[in-house]
């Protein structure tokens, strides 16, 4: 937690926000120790002077943890990392995780409980995922003077693949914006009758290795989605539920934060479904909503005085994961700032991350402004300057005022929409 914490002369309090925490088979291997320990340190060094810069900084932990070494998985889609990924973490200046994502049951229930166990360990706070009912509510926090409650609720938790159906009881385990086991159209999926020779190799071989076949063979092998899909029927009613805590918290907090985890992947335009959990959201009265998994930035808007992002993209995913689509720069993420002042959220703005992994230098996150200064050529430095203006884009729908990169930029309100260089 940054430097001004619990500081009562402090006028303006800071939150930062940052994406997708994944560990994938590639970071897993290049943190491995001789010793058979795991050293995460590296991913999160460049980004601590940020990271003190805050008095609360919020990051959504996409894996379970556990650990036991046979359990660490070489799946890119069914994840399991070491408790030194989130002392790591917390070492670097993450002071809370959100838990509800669609990967939260991939090592099922016992990896759910055994990461909140991990978790309190490590004294990283978390919500969204939670033992039992009884324990079921928002992160609360004194940020400065201001009282931040915190909600996490997630689209789904991948029923599709690993099957894992929560009875009555574990359901209050885990906030779902919808059903489990609720249809809607994916990345991959067609309604087309599949030929004999595609519904063998699905049976032989795993996504992974048909994926590497059809880059082989120049096809296409994966398609960037929008989430669609909304039936009211199923939905409302896990909808009203996230209504009712954003209503309970509101009692209590100067701030309510909703960390929904929804959206298409690899798709900069939000679907139906990412619309409406916003609309609601912001009917209930949420203070700022900042949603993530769609792996790639989308926009952000400030509504009636409310700050809502509809992804800020990834946080240390691997660039080099196979099925990613780089037309969006799944490789750059954002990190969100809420200046807050005498209960309210007086300031919004974001900084530019990319996440940098080559065959000799292992996954790190570098602050794009920080970046800049580390590359050795010209061509690199005007690459940087070129992608960090598609971000900012996408995000505000203006290019920056600025050519150059700066370290943060503001979100102003719709009815003057631009975006503009903090100093």
């Amino acid at each position: 937690m940054g430097s001004n914490v619990g500081e009562a002369n402090s006028p303006i309090s800071k939150i930062t926000l940052i994406g997708d925490m994944l560990c994938e088979p590639s970071l897993l291997k290049a943190a491995r120790q001789h010793d058979g320990t795991y050293d995460f340190g590296f991913v999160f060094e460049h980004m601590k002077p940020l990271f003190d810069s805050a008095d609360l900084v919020i990051g959504n932990l996409e894996t379970p943890l556990g650990n036991n070494k046979k359990d660490y998985v070489q799946s890119l889609f069914s994840f399991n990392a070491p408790a030194d990924f989130a002392r790591s973490a917390k070492t670097a200046g993450v002071d809370i995780v959100l838990t509800a994502n669609n990967h939260c049951l991939d090592r099922g229930m016992d990896g759910l409980r055994a990461t909140l166990k991990i978790l309190d360990e490590c004294r990283l706070k978390h919500t969204g995922t939670f033992l039992d009912g009884n324990s079921r509510s928002p992160a609360c926090f004194k940020v400065g003077n201001n009282k931040v409650a915190i909600i996490s609720y997630t689209y789904g938790t991948n029923f599709s693949g690993n099957h894992i159906q929560l009875d009555d009881t574990d359901l209050e385990c885990v906030n779902l914006l919808r059903p489990q086991d609720d249809h809607y159209s994916a990345a991959g999926q067609s309604t087309h009758k599949k030929s004999l020779v595609s519904a063998l190799a699905q049976r032989l071989l795993t996504f992974e290795q048909r994926i590497w076949i059809k880059r082989a063979l120049g096809r296409e092998y994966y398609t960037a989605y929008a989430d669609d899909h909304l039936d009211h029927n199923t939905a409302d009613p896990y909808i009203n539920k996230m209504v009712a805590d954003i209503g309970k918290a509101k009692k209590d907090a100067d701030i309510v934060l909703l960390c929904p985890h929804v959206g298409g992947q690899f798709n900069v335009k939000p679907g139906r479904f990412s619309e409406y959990v916003m609309k609601k959201a912001l009917d209930a009265g949420c203070d700022a909503i900042i949603a993530s998994h769609p792996h790639v930035v989308q926009k952000a808007q400030i509504l009636h005085g409310v700050p809502c992002f509809f992804s800020i993209g990834n946080f240390c995913m691997s660039p080099n994961s196979v099925y990613l689509i780089y037309d969006n720069l799944p490789e750059y993420g954002i990190a969100v700032h809420l200046y807050i002042e005498c209960g309210q959220i007086v300031k919004t703005s974001f900084s530019v991350l990319k996440v940098i992994e080559t065959k000799h230098h292992p996954l790190a996150v570098y602050p794009a402004s920080k970046l800049y200064g580390c590359l050795k050529t010209q061509e690199e430095r005007e690459r940087l300057v070129e992608d960090v203006g598609r971000i900012v884009k996408t995000v505000t729908g203006c290019q920056p005022l600025e050519s150059a990169i700066c370290e943060e930029y503001t979100v102003l309100d719709q009815s003057k929409r631009r975006a503009s260089c903090l100093r």
